[in-house]
C-alpha cells in the first residue's frame, strides 16, 4: 500500500515537472515566434481596439491634459506602452505638484509624470488641514522652514489672486491666558522679527477684546497677514495647470512598488492599483524626485535611501466645527501658546473657506498617535504601522520627555470635554452644545536623536547612483510654503543632476550679449 502510493506520488512529480518543462518551454516558443503561433491556430488580429487611433478627445484632454490624452487614444503597438519621462515626481500632494509646476517653468523641454497612489490629488494631509496661510512665526531663524514659509505666504496668495482661488487674510491671535505665557508671546515676537514676518503687534487684553470680543487673555501676537485658503482647490489647479502643457502627466492609483537603476542610466518605477492585483504600471525617467508624505521613508527605501532614516510616525488631528447659528464666534484665527516639545500648535479656533465643507469656524486639532499610516479614525489598524511606531525609539524618548502632552492627546481625542476645555481657556464662552463633528486630518512627523520632533524640512540628496532626492520630512507649514519649498528643491535638483537652468543660460547669454554690444561701442 505504501509502496503503490510512493509511486503515485513519484508519477505525479514526474507529471507536475515535465508540465512545468512543457509550460516554460511553450511561453519561449510564444515569446519568439508568436507570430507563427497565430498564423499556425489562423488567429486574425485587430489593428486597434476601440477607442484608439481616433480624433482627438477634448474632454479627456480638458481633464487630464494632452500629454494623457494623447497616450491614451494612441494604439499600443504603436508607441509601445511608451512611458519615458526626462523627471518622475513620486507624490500628488502639493509639494509634489507645486515642484512639477516649478520644473515645467524653469525647463521649457523638459516632461514629467506625478504619481498618485489614491485616486485624487492632495487627498491626505493638503487636503485635510486646517487651511491657514502662516506668516513664518514658529519656525527657527535661518531654517529652511523659516525662509520658506515667509516667501511661501506671499507667493500663496498671489498664485490664489491670479487663479481666483478663495483666500482670505483675515490674520491671528496666539494668545497668553497669565503672564507666564506672555513670556512665550514676547520669544514669538523675537522668532518671527527674525524670520521678516511684517506688521507683528503685541496686545494686551483690552487690545484683544477690540478685535475678537470673545477671546478672554492676557497679551495676544497679533498678525494680519497670517490668512486662509482651501490647500486641497490650490493642488487641483496645479495639478490642470501642469496637465495643460502637454509636457506632464498626473498618474493617480499608481503606487510606486519597485525602484530599479537600467544600465543606460534611467530609472524604472513599477507600480500598480493600490489593493488590485494588476495590471503592472511602469515609467521610466532619468531622474525622480520623491515627495511621498506619510510614506516619504518608505519610498525613500525603495528608492535606495537610507531605510534607517527620519522614519515617520503619524498623528491625528481630530476637529469639531461651530454650528451654523454659532460660526461668528470669532473672524480670525485664534491660537493659544505653543504647548511645547515640537508639537502641537495647541487647539485653535480658524474660519474656512474650503470648497468641500464650507464655510465653517472650526475648532483643533489635537495631536494623537494614531494605529495606522493613514489612520483617520481612532480604531484603524495596520499591523505594519504600529510596528513600525513601537520600534522608533526617538519616539519612545519624545514620549517619555513629554508624557503628559503625551497622554493628554490622547484623552483629548476621546473626551469632547477634555478636547473643548483647551479652547475655553481662551474662549470661556464656548460650551459643548454649539459645536458638532467635523473631519480629521492626519500628519506626518519625524522624530529626531534624543526624541527631538524634527524643527527643519529633511532632503536626503543623491540617491541611486546621483539619480534621486528625496524629501523625508515637510510638515507644517509645508502648504503654505509649497510655492516656495517648489523652488528650493529644483534648485537642489539642478545641482544634484547637473540640469542646465534654461532661465539662467538665457540670462547669462543676454549679459554676453550686452556686454559685447558695449565692447564694440567703446571699440567704435
Amino acid at each position: 500500500m505504501l509502496g503503490r502510493s510512493a509511486f503515485k506520488l513519484l508519477s505525479r512529480r514526474h507529471v507536475i515537472a515535465f508540465g512545468a518543462v512543457a509550460t516554460t518551454g511553450g511561453a519561449l516558443f510564444l515569446h519568439s515566434s508568436n507570430q507563427a503561433h497565430a498564423e499556425s491556430n489562423q488567429l486574425k488580429f485587430w489593428q486597434s481596439l476601440p477607442g484608439e487611433n481616433t480624433p482627438e478627445n477634448p474632454g479627456l484632454a480638458k481633464l487630464r491634459g494632452m500629454a494623457a490624452e494623447q497616450r491614451f487614444r494612441t494604439a499600443l503597438a504603436q508607441n509601445n506602452g511608451k512611458t519615458d519621462f526626462d523627471v518622475v515626481i513620486v507624490g500628488g500632494g502639493i509639494i509634489g505638484l507645486a515642484t512639477a509646476r516649478e520644473l515645467l517653468k524653469r525647463f521649457p523641454k523638459m516632461t514629467v509624470a506625478v504619481l498618485e497612489k489614491e485616486r485624487e490629488v492632495a487627498a491626505h494631509q493638503t487636503g485635510h488641514n486646517s487651511g491657514v496661510i502662516h506668516a513664518g512665526i514658529y519656525y527657527k531663524p535661518g531654517s529652511r522652514m523659516a525662509k520658506t514659509c515667509v516667501r511661501g505666504a506671499d507667493l500663496m496668495y498671489e498664485y490664489c489672486k491670479q487663479n481666483q482661488l478663495p483666500v482670505e487674510r483675515c490674520g491671528k491671535l496666539i494668545v497668553a491666558v497669565n503672564a507666564e505665557e506672555h513670556k512665550q508671546v514676547e520669544r514669538l515676537m523675537e522668532i518671527a522679527t527674525l524670520n521678516g514676518v511684517k506688521d507683528l503687534q503685541v496686545l494686551n487684553g483690552e487690545e484683544i477684546k477690540k478685535l475678537e470680543p470673545n477671546v478672554v487673555a492676557y497679551s495676544a501676537l497679533y498678525s494680519p497677514n497670517t490668512g486662509i485658503t482651501d490647500y486641497g482647490l490650490v493642488a487641483q489647479c496645479i495639478a490642470n495647470e501642469i496637465m495643460q502643457t502637454g509636457r506632464a502627466e498626473v498618474k493617480l492609483a499608481f503606487e510606486a512598488q519597485k525602484f530599479h537603476s537600467r544600465s543606460d542610466g534611467r530609472i524604472e518605477i513599477w507600480g500598480g492599483e493600490p489593493n488590485q492585483r494588476g495590471p503592472t504600471l511602469k515609467v521610466t525617467a532619468k531622474n525622480v524626485i520623491t515627495c511621498a508624505g506619510f510614506y516619504s521613508d518608505r519610498v525613500a527605501g525603495l528608492a535606495g535611501g537610507d531605510p534607517s532614516r527620519a522614519k515617520v510616525v503619524t498623528f491625528r488631528g481630530t476637529y469639531y466645527q461651530l454650528k451654523p447659528e454659532y460660526r461668528g464666534i470669532c473672524r480670525m484665527n485664534v491660537y493659544p501658546v505653543p504647548s511645547g516639545g515640537g508639537i502641537p500648535v495647541g487647539v485653535h479656533f480658524t474660519p474656512t473657506v474650503n470648497t468641500r465643507r464650507g464655510i465653517q469656524m472650526i475648532i483643533g486639532p489635537g495631536a494623537c498617535l494614531t494605529f495606522a499610516r493613514e489612520g483617520y479614525t481612532f480604531t484603524d489598524f495596520k499591523f505594519e504601522d504600529i510596528m513600525a511606531s513601537l520600534m522608533n525609539w526617538n519616539l519612545w524618548m519624545f514620549a517619555l520627555k513629554n508624557p503628559s502632552l503625551s497622554i493628554g492627546e490622547l484623552y483629548k481625542d476621546m473626551n469632547k470635554r477634555a478636547f473643548l476645555r483647551a479652547a475655553q481657556a481662551y474662549v470661556p464662552g464656548l460650551t459643548g452644545d454649539m459645536v458638532e463633528e467635523s473631519f480629521a486630518g492626519v500628519m506626518a512627523q519625524v522624530f529626531e536623536k534624543g526624541g527631538i520632533a524634527a524643527n527643519d524640512y529633511i532632503l536626503e540628496r543623491k540617491v541611486m547612483d546621483g539619480k534621486v532626492l528625496c524629501v523625508r520630512n515637510a510638515p507644517t507649514p509645508a502648504c503654505t510654503a509649497s510655492l516656495a519649498i517648489a523652488e528650493m528643491l529644483i534648485d537642489t535638483a539642478t545641482e544634484d543632476f547637473a540640469w542646465k537652468d534654461t532661465a539662467a543660460t538665457d540670462k547669462q547669454e543676454q549679459d554676453s550679449t550686452l556686454y559685447k554690444s558695449q565692447q564694440l561701442a567703446i571699440a567704435a
